[in-house]
């Protein structure tokens, strides 16, 4: 049965970052199934998908080791306007969200509309935590009218529990596969990036993505002549601790290179051309999508710090997790990119249990388990 859907979100979808990401890869392939499906976001100028909504204005604050967007109070009466018109089947907004702009929403969805949460979000600090439980209060009135919950990964679902004292299904982010196969296969990454013992990191230049931790392993592996010939890295990303990280590469002999911000067109290539794709993040992720999109753009091998949501995201592969603290982090990381570019045996079987991986986070795989919480949402909405 074809449905009328409402993702409804807080921030913007003028850039594409997890949450983005999350709704837009299932939008879309809701769309392809022949779902009517709908953006209920904050401020957006430059949406990626139709029938974007764009509901507030947005202002920019610190939370949870990010700075994100969040909405000032949206008009109350153009989202009753707006939900009137559509009449949507359900609404399925992104957790923990706003009473200024989600909240509204749910306060004025129709009795008849499913609602569905789907949270995305692990505590990386205690500051997050109580602020978490302050918005769950802040929010009780309006989060008693979903009637199902989704959580990306078992560290969101504790959130949610935790903030909201909701449970729910656990169901994995979606990636688009076939997409960045498509892609990465299309592309002559040794073209684009230098092939051969080359090291990628991508994430934003901020203290919990671990972009440091990556410099002290090189540093680490240059002391201890760990690193064959040809060894070198390429950093992609933003963020505030560009310039220090910048400064800190001069020092070094590996030659490192620091590509800014990559598109998502150019982001399979450079995954592609990873021997090694290193995601030092230190905590606070419920979820290690960035992962799955360097598997799926066949990178070499791909590793990730051991914080919860890396570790449930790579199903505890004790070869793939590497620690992000205490005294001996550098040494395990600088050791495991050298295996990897060393050992061929080694990296072809991790590899190739990497991949097997994908089935499990495919968009399609996913999107099928998520019509079956709209199904149950509806049902609970007739009964």
């Amino acid at each position: 049965m074809a449905l009328k859907i409402g993702f409804v979100f807080d921030d913007t979808l003028d850039v594409l970052d997890g949450v983005q990401q999350h709704i837009v890869t299932l939008g879309s392939e809701l769309s392809r199934r022949g779902h009517d499906v709908h953006y209920l976001v904050g401020e957006t100028h430059d949406s990626p998908v139709p029938n974007t909504h764009s509901m507030s204005k947005n202002v920019m604050v610190k939370f949870n080791g990010n700075r994100m967007r969040v909405p000032l109070p949206a008009n109350s009466a153009r989202i009753r306007e707006l939900l009137d018109a559509e009449n949507f089947d359900i609404l399925h907004i992104q957790a923990p969200y706003s009473p200024f702009m989600g909240g509204k929403v749910l306060h004025n969805a129709h009795p008849r509309t499913g609602v569905v949460a789907t949270y995305h979000i692990a505590s990386a600090d205690w500051a997050s935590r109580v602020g978490g439980r302050l918005l769950g209060m802040i929010n009780a009135p309006t989060h008693r009218r979903v009637d199902r919950v989704i959580a990306v990964s078992q560290v969101a679902a504790q959130y949610a529990q935790a903030t909201a004292h909701v449970r729910g299904v656990v169901i994995p982010n979606p990636v688009d596969v076939e997409q960045f196969q498509r892609t990465a296969a299309g592309i002559d990454a040794a073209a684009r990036f230098r092939r051969g013992n080359h090291v990628v990191f991508l994430g934003r230049f901020v203290p919990r993505k671990g972009a440091s931790l990556l410099l002290d392993a090189i540093e680490y592996g240059e002391q201890h002549g760990l690193f064959p010939d040809g060894f070198h890295v390429s950093f992609a990303g933003k963020g505030p601790l560009l310039e220090e990280c910048e400064q800190r590469a001069r020092s070094l002999a590996t030659p490192v290179e620091f590509l800014g911000f990559v598109s998502e067109e150019d982001k399979p290539s450079l995954l592609a051309s990873a021997d090694v794709a290193v995601f030092p993040a230190t905590g606070g992720e419920s979820f290690g999508i960035v992962l799955l999109e360097a598997i799926a753009s066949n990178a070499g091998v791909t590793l990730a710090g051991d914080n919860p949501g890396y570790r449930s995201t790579m199903l505890g592969d004790e070869d793939v997790l590497f620690p992000v603290s205490g005294d001996g982090y550098p040494r395990a990381l600088a050791e495991r990119i050298a295996r990897a570019l060393s050992d061929d045996d080694w990296a072809r079987r991790v590899h190739d249990r990497e991949l097997k991986l994908l089935d499990r986070y495919n968009v399609k795989t996913v999107a099928d388990q998520v019509e079956q919480v709209y199904e149950q949402a509806i049902a609970d909405r007739q009964h």
